[in-house]
């Protein structure tokens, strides 16, 4: 026994000996140390251009790149020397490893299995079933009773939030860390894995009560969104099915309210929800609100207006009336950019006339929005607290329960005195740069509260029903209330995925890579005819025919890579490489990839080229990945064949929503179809 322990332990000290050097490899002008995934060494030569690639010689310079080359290729003369001087390897003991190595690879496969069964994946948005309050009291799909959350809801319900009042996100939902990573213990409400990185994705919990428990605590714990549902009938964020969203919607036919319509800026039209004209109603006032303009870069002194405009005829295009847009603002429900305006044209336009619905597809902010309005000048003073403690009250003849808050009336003294302060405000802040050569500031704006919300009772953590652990008693806002019976309600909706985005696809992981956090900048490319341009593993473009080069912008977040391939290898090259860094999303297991649904081509897109030099011809949306857009020489004319997962959300805009986009671009790269960046 003791000598077949020693044989082992020397077959696998060898083995390791001879396979710990590493073989650098060359590609194109790229350099690469050894790669263990056999697709990239077959596909290597056929990889015209590759972002994942191209960042580290970048990162480098072209001296200390040179230098690289020539240390790798020392090392790979060292590593064959070495491999010359190992003794040849006995066939006993290579027929023992092989035995050994087969027992080893099955302990590896069931191992590999019990990972698989006890680290589900996380699809944020894919519909689980998710309990909802019918107005009857009846619960459909109850989670577990025997669920218990402990005391963390008294902990959180009384976080002091007077040292964060810059920051909305901590306001309500607690403080998100977005570099904490997320853990495989399940919610066991909605099956979503516990995590402290976004609110606005199912399983979070603030990273106060996240960070401090251990793997056995989070097994009896359930997320934040399922705590409210459960015992206080509040769906937060939910997304809902596509025929219980449509019910939710016609429920508003026969009121008297406006629509406040959230639409994506860096996803649209794939955020506006197909027929929402129609489902509102024909004469049904819409106050449209483009967010997270803080992403969109500055191509040009007037961008705004632009994207403004570009909006504006894609609501048109989706069936609303112009006579029934009252207005179209851009926004930034994170940074608070532009939020004050709205406020200011919601009292202009509507007032008190009726409800407020805030209504919009998943990802597009609502939420966000929703806690800004709460602690601004549109809601009564004497709600924010009260609303804030996560109280609310069943839609009247609809299903679903949700926030909602009360309207200020906006009297004529009181529009007198927001005027005054947002002009004191405005003289206080600095003048911006009107320099186009620098890179624009971030889109930042402040949302203050013009009238002061009365004092209450402070709270004693000292009290004895604190230190004891026990529940403490949640104020309420009584709605039958002298205050409260003739106010007109901000209802936050919620959310659905769109048929055109891939959102249900996606991991937690991969939606954080997917989504853009900062201001896009945008990457030029060169494409010639049978070329075609990769989006990670979310989308593909082909060029088809036109002249025989043409300049391509992406926009799309900086954590997706790019890669140019010939177009006849396009197809089993995007297969071979799913999965890895190259293409980065998605990623996992094998049986995570098999899961993922194949490329399909839309029909043939032809763009014209416009009069003017360096505008661009049209922009091509890719679903959830962002847009490519093209700019061809004048008078001529390209055809394009875009590909998505199920041929989901390929859409044509036309103008382009940043016409001027090819000026942010720098140099081109020297030997490579990639072009520098001004941002």
């Amino acid at each position: 026994m003791l000598q077949q322990h020693v044989r082992s332990w020397a077959v696998r000290s060898w083995i390791r000996a001879s396979s710990r050097t590493t073989t650098p490899q060359r590609y194109g002008s790229y350099t690469a140390t050894q790669s263990t995934d056999p697709a990239y060494e077959r596909w290597k030569d056929k990889i015209l251009y590759s972002s994942y690639l191209e960042s580290n010689v970048l990162k480098l310079g072209y001296r200390r790149n040179k230098i690289l080359e020539s240390k790798m290729r020392q090392q790979e003369k060292e590593r064959l020397r070495t491999a010359a001087r190992v003794s040849p390897f006995p066939v006993a003991l290579r027929q023992l490893q092989e035995g050994d190595q087969t027992g080893t690879d099955l302990q590896s496969t069931d191992c590999a299995a019990e990972e698989n069964t006890l680290s589900p994946y996380q699809m944020p948005y894919e519909q689980r079933g998710i309990p909802v309050r019918r107005s009857t009291g009846e619960v459909v799909d109850d989670p577990e009773p025997t669920l218990s959350t402990g005391s963390w809801m008294s902990d959180y319900e009384y976080y002091d939030e007077a040292e964060q009042e810059g920051d909305e996100r901590v306001s309500f939902y607690g403080t998100p860390d977005p570099h904490t990573a997320a853990s495989q213990i399940p919610c066991g409400g909605c099956g979503a894995l516990l995590h402290c990185i976004d609110p606005s994705i199912p399983g979070y919990l603030p990273s106060q009560l996240f960070k401090d428990k251990s793997k056995e605590q989070l097994t009896h714990t359930i997320c934040q969104r399922c705590h409210f549902l459960k015992h206080y009938n509040v769906a937060i964020n939910v997304s809902v099915s596509s025929e219980d969203y449509i019910e939710l919607l016609l429920s508003i036919r026969s009121k008297r309210a406006l629509a406040l319509l959230l639409v994506d800026l860096t996803d649209f039209p794939c955020s506006i929800w197909p027929g929402m004209a129609d489902i509102l109603g024909p004469n049904r006032p819409v106050i449209v609100a483009g967010n997270k303009v803080d992403l969109i870069p500055r191509d040009c002194p007037g961008y705004l207006e632009n994207v403004r405009q570009c909006l504006t005829q894609s609501m048109i295009e989706s069936g609303f009336a112009r006579t029934n847009i009252k207005h179209v603002a851009l926004i930034s429900a994170s940074t608070g950019y532009g939020i004050e305006e709205l406020i200011t044209k919601l009292h202009n336009v509507w007032g008190t006339r009726g409800d407020v619905y805030l209504v919009g597809c998943t990802n597009v902010g609502k939420s966000t929005l929703f806690n800004a309005l709460l602690r601004s000048d549109l809601c009564k003073v004497q709600a924010t607290d009260l609303v804030q403690k996560a109280t609310a009250s069943p839609w009247p003849g609809t299903t679903i329960r949700t926030l909602k808050f009360p309207i200020l009336r906006p009297s004529d003294y009181r529009l007198y005195l927001r005027t005054q302060r947002l002009q004191q405000q405005r003289q206080a802040l600095p003048k911006q740069t009107r320099s186009t050569g620098e890179p624009p500031a971030s889109l930042i704006g402040h949302i203050g509260s013009t009238f002061q919300r009365p004092r209450e009772e402070s709270f004693d953590s000292f009290s004895v029903t604190q230190r004891n652990g026990a529940n403490v008693p949640i104020l309420t806002l009584n709605e039958k209330s002298e205050t409260y019976a003739q106010s007109k309600w901000c209802y936050d909706t919620p959310g659905v995925v769109h048929p055109a985005q891939i959102l249900d696809l996606l991991t937690t992981e991969e939606i954080l890579l997917a989504v853009a956090k900062r201001t896009i900048s945008p990457r030029a490319y060169l494409l010639r005819k049978g070329m075609t341009l990769l989006v990670a593993g979310l989308g593909r473009l082909d060029y088809l025919d036109g002249p025989e080069s043409v300049r391509v912008m992406v926009y799309a977040a900086p954590t997706l890579p790019t890669l140019i391939a010939y177009t006849a290898d396009a197809g089993e090259l995007y297969s071979d490489l799913l999965g890895s860094p190259l293409l980065a999303v998605p990623f996992g297991s094998e049986e995570r990839l098999k899961r993922w649904p194949a490329l399909r081509a839309s029909p043939d897109i032809l763009l014209l080229g416009t009069a003017g030099k360096h505008i661009a011809a049209g922009d091509i949306v890719l679903s959830s990945a962002g847009w490519v857009a093209v700019h061809l020489p004048t008078q001529s004319e390209a055809t394009f064949r875009a590909w998505t997962p199920d041929r989901r959300g390929v859409y044509t805009r036309q103008p382009s929503l940043l016409p001027h986009g090819l000026l942010l671009r720098g140099k081109r790269i020297r030997g490579s179809l990639s072009y520098r960046s001004k941002t």
